[in-house]
């Protein structure tokens, strides 16, 4: 009996978490004003767990690295919201922790399988999609190619999707989820011809054959990530140099021309270089910065996602603090995704939407005076 028990809290048993994000009841009435609250700005909520539950519905819920619910607590009480329409007789799913987007088919599938004993079979790891092609891929290194170059961790996970897509035409076989267009433009030579007249090598571009060199990439990648790293030990200390700034800017460059234009590194830079430089208080840079991150993030998760929504939280509070009148609309949009996921709690569980809603109307009030 106990042996049965302890299998079903592996198996079955739900990560009870609350959200941690900087405290945003502080700010001003009026952002614009104030010069100092950059790291309110740019504020990261995280999942912090604070037990595990097995709960007689909610443990039901089959997973998927695409899920169409959302699961969130209130305390102890388990909330569970659908996110996108779901179509009579369509399972619902949610996600046991990974997802597209946010990591790797091969590292989510390693995952649920060490921690849920199952090899997960969703949409998301059976078939092509265009985040786990381009999440730590590089980049061709034929200038006029907008193609992937896959390193070895992906050509395992990846080469059978591929090869078992039929021949021609393959694209109208694929979810219009899957963003069919992106995915011509990076793997156009492997998805046009038939398996067995390409064969997929590390450092060989997806969409047109090129070659790259893995081992000169990765190098380079790696000491540019050991600059990136620098400036988040600068920003947790909150003394940012001008060498470690420099520094970082030139390391995103080297990025930016070796690892593909929606790798995550990059998305992940350029938010480090958004909360640097609104902590120095040069909020144009930082805004430009994040904006770049939520391009990435957008290609990766999708426009609505919540992952979206928290960047756009960064966004707005630097444009508030720029006098930015686009900020409202940002708000309205992050507002919008947060209901999605949170419904009527989203106020509740995250207090400063209220606040960045009532500066929108500020917003919205003044253009309409003027």
């Amino acid at each position: 009996m106990t042996i049965i028990l302890v299998s079903q809290i592996r198996v079955n048993a739900m990560a009870v978490v609350r959200m941690k994000s900087t405290d945003f009841h502080c700010l001003p009435d009026q952002f614009g004003k104030f010069s100092n609250i950059g790291d309110a700005l740019t504020c990261s909520v995280d999942q912090v767990p604070v037990g595990q539950a097995i709960y007689t519905a909610g443990s039901l819920f089959n997973h998927s690295c695409q899920p169409n619910i959302h699961a969130y607590f209130l305390s102890h009480t388990l909330f569970i919201r659908a996110t996108e329409h779901v179509a009579a007789g369509h399972p619902l799913e949610l996600s046991y922790g990974p997802q597209v987007g946010q990591w790797a088919c091969e590292d989510r599938l390693n995952f649920l399988e060490d921690k849920y004993s199952f090899r997960c079979q969703c949409i998301g790891c059976s078939q092509l999609n265009l985040s786990d092609l381009v999440l730590k891929a590089f980049h061709c290194v034929n200038p006029n190619c907008n193609g992937v170059v896959l390193d070895h961790c992906l050509d395992n996970s990846e080469l059978n999707k591929l090869k078992n897509f039929p021949g021609v035409p393959r694209m109208q076989v694929l979810d219009p989820f899957l963003k069919v267009d992106e995915l011509k433009n990076v793997a156009h030579l492997a998805l046009e011809l038939t398996n067995n007249s390409f064969n997929v090598q590390s450092g060989s571009c997806l969409n047109c054959g090129s070659n790259c060199d893995l081992e000169a990439s990765d190098k380079a990648r790696r000491k540019a990530l050991i600059c990136m790293k620098r400036l988040q030990d600068a920003i947790v200390s909150k003394e940012i140099s001008t060498t470690i700034l420099s520094d970082a800017s030139r390391a995103l460059g080297v990025l930016r021309s070796i690892l593909h234009g929606y790798n995550k590194h990059i998305a992940e830079a350029e938010d480090n270089l958004a909360q640097a430089f609104s902590l120095v208080g040069d909020f144009r840079s930082a805004r430009d910065h994040c904006k770049a991150s939520i391009k990435i993030l957008e290609m990766l998760y999708g426009s609505d996602h919540i992952a979206v929504g928290h960047e756009l939280i960064k966004l707005s509070t630097i444009q508030l603090s720029l006098g930015d009148p686009s900020a409202a609309d940002t708000i309205n949009r992050l507002g919008l995704i947060f209901l999605r996921y949170y419904g009527s709690h989203a106020d509740f569980i995250f207090p400063y939407l209220q606040t960045l809603k009532r500066e929108a109307n500020n917003l919205t009030q003044e253009g309409r005076v003027t």
